[in-house]
């Protein structure tokens, strides 16, 4: 196989040198996603005005957004999916024949072979056909109530079962596992996820990832059961029974299989073109077969060794290959961006080149957020993860394309913060460059959007028409908005950046008037009230207690503050942790004003004192800081608050001396 592919490799490059004279008859097998938009590409390079173009499409509709498909459960509509519609075929002379399988191709005449027992002759063949469901060797698998979930067809076969149906269950906790359960549960379904792997999405995740995808999951009242090896389907009247690894049942009313992708090579294999040992057609960088008058783009190519299961790969493929018709020079394709941005049942997923590669990891996360990045050689983000919203990134989307390096300065917030770039919590799209890419999916950046604007006349709607962007899976539609001109929303603040800041300017005003207030005066009055309020400093006993009582409220402040500096320390949220750091400082004021009044005394006693209100004086200054931080973009926080940090760090550490000190000189003398 090897071998072949090496050979036909060089008869590809004088090949990749070709023009096509007009009327050139290209056929295309395969009307999905990729299909559609190799189309649009032929037509945006005015292919269809010299070529003769037929596509051929299995279902009986044009092609339309399977990334949507779960949707379909709600509105039935599939107009309302379609890509592009039977007039725009017509409107732009490409003959569109659906409902009509390719049966064979005849490569030397030249023939296409179709389930109507006609032929086509071609002069170019690009072959699109996609994949199909996998189904594995699941006992009961071929049971009535069994379904996959990958066309409107068996969308419309689930929708039948639940309308008398009241649970599912879905085989496979993959991507589209995890899209299936949506649709089940927009259906009013109990439903329950089934998934061979420790985690969810094991092909996209990481364990942590996946173990927090999990927890969001089952709080929109999903089952997930992991590690499952074993699965069979046994009829039980009118329900289905699966037994779980022998161990354990569950009767559920339908199941759906959604076990992972099988490219759909096996016409290319029938016509002798090399194909991979689990399916796929073997491509070059310029997506030719072995065969140059034949080509392959999509899920069922096999490109630099492996199968892009994802729509944005698929564009490239497709817009790469109608430069090339066009006559344009093409550079061979590099390994394609695998970046992804998606909605798992309200859940932001966010990846960025290949997040399962080998490489330094750096993590970062919180009850409701995961974030990991990759590095490669010399420092360079090479892959990144994120479950939850994350504004950063398209940030980082851009460092990885330029194969940026990430300093250790970088790298140290990003694992205390979960930030790559300090203090930007929200971008205006206005400012990128005109390279950056806004939309993954269609692969569309910046550049390309604002030079439709004034035509667009700043329409949305208008712009994704024009360009693709976010008309796959939509994740992209507010930065296409701003960029129209939609005001930029800065992100709301949470409750804990609330009270740390409230905290902070409590912890201020105290020591305002510890430092600036005039000392208590002495009662004159043994029934005065401040007598009896006196006796926290006169008496010995009560001065020990709260003394101790002061050290044990730093020390917990002190212990509270280690979760930013303890990496295996996971559990609850940071931001959480440092409220209560903030409020221990606070409760501390309160400590230090009953034990001492506020009185700075002398000597040892006044740099005591000194040391340890500038401690909070700082600590107070900088909790201020990073709520102002937190909250917006200030350039002058972000670069107060590390400066603060550090001085508030620094400033601690003669307060052990001091206070050893301190304690040693009330026993002794």
């Amino acid at each position: 196989m090897s071998g072949t592919f090496i050979t036909t490799t060089k008869k590809r490059r004088a090949s990749s040198r070709r023009t096509w004279k007009k009327g050139t008859r290209l056929l295309i097998v395969g009307n999905g996603m990729v299909g559609a938009k190799f189309c649009e590409e032929l037509v945006s390079a005015g292919l269809h005005e010299k070529f003769q173009i037929k596509l051929i499409g299995e279902e009986s509709y044009p092609a339309y957004n399977r990334i949507k498909l779960s949707s379909y459960v709600i509105h039935q509509d599939h107009t309302s999916l379609e890509l592009l519609n039977r007039d725009w075929y017509e409107e732009n002379k490409i003959k569109l024949l659906t409902g009509i399988r390719a049966e064979s191709i005849d490569r030397h005449n030249k023939q296409l072979k179709l389930s109507n027992n006609s032929e086509l002759p071609y002069d170019l063949l690009v072959l699109a056909t996609g994949s199909r469901p996998f189904v594995p060797p699941i006992p009961g698998a071929d049971l009535a109530n069994v379904f996959l979930y990958r066309t409107i067809a068996d969308l419309e076969k689930i929708i039948t079962r639940a309308q008398h149906s009241q649970s599912a269950t879905i085989i496979g906790g993959g991507l589209l596992g995890i899209e299936a359960a949506q649709a089940l549960q927009s259906l009013n379904l109990k439903t329950e996820l089934i998934e061979r792997a420790n985690f969810l999405m094991p092909q996209q995740l990481t364990q942590a990832g996946g173990d927090l995808l999990k927890r969001e999951v089952e709080e929109q009242n999903i089952g997930v059961h992991l590690g499952i090896q074993k699965t069979t389907i046994e009829p039980s009247g009118d329900q289905l029974t699966l037994t779980l690894d022998d161990t354990k049942t569950l009767t559920t009313d339908l199941v759906l299989i959604s076990a992972g992708i099988t490219p759909n090579s096996e016409i290319a294999e029938t016509a002798n073109l090399p194909t991979g040992v689990r399916g796929g057609i073997i491509v070059d960088e310029n997506l030719e077969t072995e065969d140059s008058d034949i080509f392959a783009i999509g899920e069922c190519a096999l490109l630099h060794g492996r199968i892009y299961g994802l729509a944005a790969p698929g564009y490239t493929m497709a817009k790469h290959l109608a430069q090339r018709l066009a006559g344009k020079r093409q550079k061979p394709l590099a390994p394609l961006d695998l970046s992804t941005r998606l909605k798992m049942l309200g859940v932001d997923v966010t990846t960025i080149g290949d997040p399962l590669q080998e490489g330094r990891r750096l993590e970062f996360s919180t009850e409701d957020c995961y974030r990991t990045l990759i590095l490669g050689r010399k420092g360079r983000l090479v892959g990144a993860l994120a479950i939850g919203n994350w504004e950063e990134n398209g940030r980082v989307h851009a460092a990885y394309i330029s194969q940026k390096k990430i300093s250790e300065k970088q790298q140290n917030y990003f694992t205390e913060e979960g930030l790559l770039f300090p203090g930007v919590t929200i971008e205006n799209p206005a400012d990128w460059s005109e390279e950056r890419v806004v939309c993954n999916c269609t692969n569309t950046p910046k550049g390309e959007i604002m030079a439709c604007l004034a035509q667009c006349q700043n329409d949305p709607d208008r712009v994704a028409a024009c360009t693709g962007a976010s008309t796959v899976c939509g994740s992209c539609r507010p930065l296409v908005e701003q960029l129209c001109g939609a005001p930029l929303t800065a992100p709301t603040g949470k409750k804990s950046v609330t009270a740390l800041l409230l905290a902070s300017i409590l912890s201020l005003g105290v020591i305002g008037y510890a430092m600036a207030a005039p000392p208590i005066a002495m009662a004159e009055s043994v029934e005065s009230f401040w007598f009896k309020v006196e006796q926290l400093w006169r008496d010995n006993f009560i001065k020990q207690i709260t003394g101790y009582s002061l050290m044990g409220i730093f020390l917990i402040g002190l212990i509270i503050s280690l979760r930013k500096r303890l990496s295996w320390f996971k559990w609850g949220k940071f931001t959480t942790w440092r409220f209560f750091h903030a409020a221990f400082g606070l409760a501390s004021l309160g400590a230090l004003w009953a034990h001492t009044g506020f009185h700075f005394g002398a000597n040892l006693n006044f740099w005591l004192m000194f040391v340890f209100v500038m401690l909070n004086l700082l600590g107070a200054v900088a909790g201020i800081v990073t709520a102002i931080e937190a909250r917006g973009t200030s350039s002058v926080a972000r670069r107060l608050r590390p400066i603060l940090t550090w001085a508030h760090l620094i400033l601690f550490w003669p307060l052990p001396v001091l206070l050893t000190f301190h304690i040693l000189s009330v026993y002794l003398y």
